[in-house]
């Protein structure tokens, strides 16, 4: 059963997760999956930190170094570790989708993404040249595209953490 959540309205139907759902990849991953959840892991927190940087030097923090050096170093490592993190994350919920989609957090995890993303793709396609050409005080609309990026990422972070398993029902001692 689905945990409860106020996020019930947006969550994907059980008939979309169960033709998702392909048992002869769950029993072939299965002895890797824990392989697969590691580098989700790992390669969330390295993309988290890539993005942390690059947000934090949008907001103004560290204004002696100049963004685009700072932007051609961290973007290839967020890019790479994001492909990974998408890739590890796509196989965790196609290795149990039914079990994946019940979390109460999941959805809004994904939504915090997709807002990231479009975060990014709006800064990209908008501010960030003035940004580059910025000399010493970053403009006001690179500020706000990294403060919501932050947000954005760190959102993702957060409802991914509570979508873990609960509280055991049972305390062993």
């Amino acid at each position: 059963m689905a945990d409860i959540s106020l996020f019930d309205a947006i969550r994907i139907p059980f008939p979309v997760l169960a033709a998702v759902d392909w048992r002869p990849y769950h029993f072939a991953i299965q002895r890797f999956h824990f392989v697969v959840r590691i580098a989700h892991i790992m390669s969330m927190a390295a993309f988290f930190g890539g993005i942390g940087m690059l947000d934090f030097r949008l907001m103004g923090w560290r204004g002696t170094v100049p963004l685009r050096a700072f932007a051609e170093h961290v973007l290839p490592w967020v890019w790479a570790t994001f492909t990974v993190t998408v890739i590890t994350g796509l196989a965790l919920f196609l290795y149990d989708p039914v079990a994946v989609g019940a979390h109460a957090y999941w959805t809004p995890k994904l939504i915090s993404i997709g807002l990231g993303l479009v975060n990014a793709a709006m800064f990209h396609r908008g501010g960030y040249v003035v940004a580059l050409a910025a000399e010493r005080r970053m403009p006001v609309s690179a500020r706000v595209a990294g403060a919501l990026s932050l947000l954005c990422w760190s959102a993702a972070l957060v409802f991914a953490c509570m979508d873990t398993e609960g509280v055991p029902k049972v305390f062993l001692r």
